[in-house]
């Protein structure tokens, strides 16, 4: 038995041409596309739906800060400075090198 179905147009044979198109048939290619942004309703419906996805996204909780004390690796980068990048600190932000130059918490 052969399972297979039989194709319902026949095959094209070598020289045959397809048809030409005459624009008569719905033909998506050649369909000119609607501009959506020209109708207010349609604009109205987007605008809805992307406050109500902004709304969406920002509902629930805020993840939570890095409360890990990330003092001691300062102290230990602060350490390992040269001479020339503590004072590039120093004069760049004077209070976060006298933290570390003290080693306050």
């Amino acid at each position: 038995m052969n399972d297979e179905k039989e194709p319902t147009t026949a095959p094209m044979s070598e020289g045959q041409q397809l048809p030409e198109n005459n624009g008569s048939e719905n033909n998506s290619a050649q369909t000119p596309v609607n501009d959506f942004t020209k109708d207010p309703a349609v604009m109205s419906y987007i605008e809805q739906q992307v406050k109500e996805g902004i709304k969406k996204a920002l509902q629930g909780t805020p993840p939570k800060a890095n409360t890990a004390d990330t003092t001691e690796q300062e102290k230990k980068s602060f350490d390992k400075m040269t001479y020339r990048e503590r004072l590039n600190l120093f004069k760049t932000n004077p209070q976060v090198y006298n933290k570390l130059a003290k080693g306050v918490k």
